[in-house]
């Protein structure tokens, strides 16, 4: 009996003994689990910390550009050298790693109206030589040519095309060798620089906005809705496919709810990126015609977006950031140097992901400032120097109280001397514009008759499309005031004329009046 309950004792004891081995090896099992599981969010959380780094964190800005306009649109050439930036009437063409105007170029011209028809879109050719810009006529009048595509360098017209109703967008495809215009309705293709009709696609209705796959084999467009308080319903964005003669829908996008703004493809084309004017985004996976969910709730403030280089970014005026990841959705860790803003309209990375611009509009005097961040470091600010250092100790003065600038001007002429117009800032003759804008009138022996005053006026090209008029008053009959300088400064305009840009004034005392030598402080 007690063998019996020994045995009955022991084989408790090893059944005691197997439960808490059992314990035991749970207790170790979850300890090792909850490890692994830590360890796998830590590493979860890392992956997603270095996805969401960016070098947009450590940017720099290296030019604070001011336009001599209101800009409405803005983009990088494909070399990233240059920086066009589309005014009401004129573009004016940025040279980047100077920091300077290169030169303006005119708008589009209606001859029954001698009016000027402000440009809808601009687009560089793939080699970065040419500029094309279209204009819409809207109903009002027609433009003599509806595209046009100028030489950068020269400002020499290369091509004119003309359709009655005008253009709302155009692309070059990647080779250089077609231009894509939606004008009327539909797309069209010409041969580049030939400017021969190639075919024409999707003619049924008025095209708003178009998009070209990297390749050149795909474009997206969505149709206009002409129809005022009667929205077309998803407004869907067609996929075509682009061969030699013709070009065949592929797939159809449901699209969005309101109208769209604008389309992109992604640099790598895996993606197309689309945007309402309410601002909602959409990231679509275009070939399987399906969206990415994790960016569903992207909105910027006037559907205005722009994607960078690497296919990783999209930039925009999101409610406190000013870049997204594009596939979480997640906004970049660390962007304080880029700080957001609502109020911007227009926002481009450079082709190369290296530069982003954006454009501050001022509510005081109407133009517009470009805000130009580089990646990374500062030496190519620092190697800059000042391009614009003949500016340094002027005060400026603002060009449209002295002269009637041309882009506010309803009527353009050929020159400043013409018989017809004596104002504006466009013309061949530059001391005349200077002259004739501050109401200084020239004598031949450069002294006024009637007061003695002296006058000196000096013409000089210190750079490359640039011009510098230096015009000096001095032994004025002023109280206060003995001389009284100004410096203008003018780019190229066209292809044979030159446009006054910026005007600057000094001043000189007379004794115990103030300052003895030019500077910016008033007399007293």
């Amino acid at each position: 009996m007690f063998t019996v309950q020994c045995s009955m004792f022991n084989a408790q004891c090893s059944m005691l003994n197997v439960k808490c081995l059992y314990l035991i090896l749970g207790a170790i099992a979850f300890s090792w689990q909850s490890a692994t599981l830590a360890e796998t969010n830590q590493a979860a959380r890392e992956s997603l910390r270095e996805q969401l780094a960016s070098e947009w964190s450590i940017a720099a800005i290296i030019h604070d550009l001011k336009a001599p306009f209101a800009i409405k649109g803005l983009k990088f050439s494909p070399d990233g050298q240059l920086l066009a930036v589309l005014g009401s009437s004129q573009i004016a063409i940025w040279q980047l790693n100077q920091g300077k105007i290169l030169r303006i170029l005119p708008g589009h011209q209606s001859r029954e109206t001698n009016l000027e028809i402000a440009p809808t879109a601009i687009a560089f050719s793939p080699d970065s030589r040419f500029l094309a810009t279209v204009t819409w006529s809207q109903g009002l009048f027609t433009p003599d040519w509806s595209i046009l595509v100028r030489e950068i360098a020269t400002g020499k017209k290369v091509l004119e095309l003309s359709k009655s109703e005008g253009c709302r967008q155009v692309l070059f495809d990647p080779s250089g060798e077609i231009i894509y215009a939606a004008c009327a309705t539909g797309v069209t293709a010409w041969s580049f620089p030939q400017g021969k009709q190639l075919f024409s696609f999707g003619m049924e209705d008025p095209v708003e906005a178009i998009a070209l796959s990297p390749d050149g084999r795909v474009m997206a467009t969505v149709n206009a809705n002409l129809l005022e308080n009667e929205p077309q319903e998803q407004n869907p964005i067609q996929l075509w496919q682009l061969e030699a003669e013709k070009a065949s829908l592929i797939n159809t996008l449901a699209g969005h709810d309101n109208d769209i703004a604008r389309l992109e493809f992604t640099a790598d084309g895996e993606q197309l990126v689309s945007s309402s004017y309410d601002g909602k985004i959409k990231v679509w996976k275009w070939q399987e015609g399906t969206v990415n969910h994790q960016t569903s709730n992207l909105y910027s403030s006037n559907g205005v977006f722009s994607l960078s280089a690497n296919s990783r970014i999209i930039a925009g005026n999101f409610h406190s950031e000013t870049m997204i990841d594009l596939k979480t959705g997640l906004p970049l860790i660390n962007q304080k140097t880029i700080p957001s803003l609502k109020e911007s309209n227009l926002m481009a990375f450079s082709p190369q992901g290296q530069l982003f611009a954006r454009v501050e509009n001022s509510s005081i005097d109407g133009k517009s400032r470009i805000k130009l961040w580089q990646v990374g470091n500062e030496s190519l600010q620092q190697s800059l120097g000042n391009p614009l250092s003949h500016r340094d100790n002027y005060r400026e003065i603002s060009l449209n109280k002295y002269w009637s600038n041309q882009e506010y001007s309803e009527v353009r002429k050929s020159a400043i001397n013409s018989e017809t117009d004596k104002t504006g800032a466009i013309g061949q003759d530059l001391q005349a514009i200077a002259l004739q804008g501050l109401n200084i009138e020239e004598t031949e022996d450069l002294e006024s008759p009637s007061t003695g005053d002296r006058l000196e006026i000096e013409t000089e090209f210190p750079q490359n499309n640039l011009a510098l008029v230096t015009v000096t008053q001095s032994k004025l009959r002023d109280d206060s005031v003995e001389g009284h300088r100004y410096l203008l400064e003018f780019v190229p305009y066209g292809e044979e004329q030159w446009q006054l840009i910026w005007a600057g004034e000094q001043f000189r005392c007379w004794q115990g009046r103030g300052q003895q030598n030019w500077a910016t402080d008033l007399c007293h």
